[in-house]
């Protein structure tokens, strides 16, 4: 290598650096120094950007198939240092959490990680207990997603029959670009003042194309964080089934790496909920492809027509859902028939909400099991 192509590698990689701070800083800044898990304010110095790709790729969401050489900030949350770590899969940071439960500081009993032993009853109960609190706010929020992706269709036209009446000449179909309700990136509408610089509230709050950029924001944030969320269980459950638990003699069984009757069970309906809150997380980005908004950013995904087929994200290179399956029966209609993608929404929540009543059930089986072995 010359001395011209070293001073020209060196070069890229300052620039490269420069641009990982500034991603940083604009993360940071979006979600307020705030861990878009737990909710922990912090500084720059304990808090991490993680990106929302990786933890789709590890079979948590559905963001596998974008481009994180983009760098669009979309892609990024801002997590605290713990919440990063149990999102990476580390087991001590869940065994710290272990050890800092009330019942355990009690008993000073060492975990399987420190010394190689077989998990205790009270270790497993805490693990337990956290994980189902977590995946039990974990199913509101995705509920309360469901319901807000049933209002962007409605937004959208609203926005777009305002874009009409403003600028004539225009027609509906505009609001489908990313400058109208827009991406993360684009402003968001109105900036709420008149001429003289007043606050122009209840203007603000009934312009449609404000209205949508709002719930534009609101979705894009929510799904990162469901995101976070799901992952952070999935690797709590991955801990739990690998753990090797004393099972109490009352079961019969003694071998400790063999998962009691009841802890099966759990992990089981435990995992299956895990599934139904992913697909109702699919069937919302495929509610925004329908009306051809991006589900990471919100960007429009075409300067004209609504596109038919998945198709990358002009603005963060994600690849919009698949939508044939909700095309209208007609054979020359290209659009969605949002009611069938809508009902199936409410069946899959149905669904959510059986399996949760199961998961309660196995989740007082092996608690029971727990307490009477400690």
């Amino acid at each position: 290598m010359t001395s011209r192509e070293r001073r020209v590698d060196a070069n890229q990689i300052q620039n490269q650096d420069q641009d990982q701070d500034q991603n940083r800083t604009v993360v940071f800044d979006r979600d307020e120094y705030t861990c878009q898990h737990c909710g922990q304010a912090g500084e720059d110095t304990s808090l991490r950007v993680l990106s929302v790709n990786d933890v789709a790729a590890a079979g948590t969401g559905t963001d596998d198939n974008a481009t994180a050489e983009s760098g669009h900030s979309s892609t990024f949350a801002t997590v605290c240092d713990s919440c990063a770590a149990i999102l990476d899969g580390g087991e001590a940071t869940i065994t710290e959490e272990l050890e800092g439960a009330e019942q355990l500081q009690e008993t000073d009993v060492p975990t399987d990680a420190d010394t190689g032993a077989t998990t205790t009853s009270e270790q497993l109960f805490a693990l337990v207990r956290e994980t189902t609190q977590q995946q039990g706010e974990t199913v509101s929020d995705v509920a309360s997603f469901a319901s807000l992706t049933t209002t962007l269709p409605a937004k959208i036209a609203d926005a777009g029959a305002a874009n009409s009446e403003t600028e004539p000449g225009s027609n509906a179909d505009d609001s489908s670009e990313t400058d109208s309700g827009g991406s993360e990136d684009a402003k968001d509408g109105e900036d709420g003042t008149d001429t003289d610089g007043t606050e122009d509230t209840e203007n603000d709050q009934s312009n449609p194309t404000t209205a949508l950029a709002e719930t534009a924001q609101e979705f894009v944030a929510t799904r990162r964080s469901l995101l976070l969320a799901i992952a952070s269980v999935d690797q709590r459950l991955a801990r739990l089934d690998e753990l090797e638990y004393d099972a109490p003699a009352a079961t019969g069984d003694t071998g400790p790496s063999t998962p009691t009757p009841a802890l099966a069970a759990f992990l089981e309906t435990a995992t299956e909920l895990q599934e139904t809150l992913r697909k109702l997380v699919s069937l919302a980005e495929q509610v925004t492809a329908g009306l051809g908004r991006c589900h990471g950013c919100f960007g429009g995904l075409s300067e004209h027509e609504i596109p038919v087929t998945p198709t990358a994200c002009p603005t963060c290179g994600r690849t919009s859902a698949e939508t044939s399956e909700w095309q209208q029966s007609a054979a020359d209609s290209t659009t969605v028939d949002f009611e069938r993608l809508f009902s199936a929404m409410n069946e899959t929540l149905r669904e959510a909400s059986a399996t949760t009543e199961r998961l309660t059930d196995r989740t007082t089986a092996l608690a029971t099991e727990l307490v009477a072995a400690q």
